[in-house]
């Protein structure tokens, strides 16, 4: 029996998990050290809406 070939993601896949697990550490990492960065960002709160 001949060894069968392994069904490897391509490398654009990994690259592509990679730099989302490693966009999400260095987020982690700036809130830890710099939270005043993210106090002023919106976060989508619920605002009344105007009667018209």
């Amino acid at each position: 029996m001949e060894p069968q070939k392994k069904n490897k993601p391509s490398s654009f896949i990994i690259i592509l998990f990679a730099l989302i697990a490693l966009m999400i550490i260095v987020y982690f990492i700036l809130v830890m050290f710099f939270p005043t960065v993210f106090e002023h960002m919106s976060t989508g709160d619920i605002q009344p809406v105007p009667n018209k």
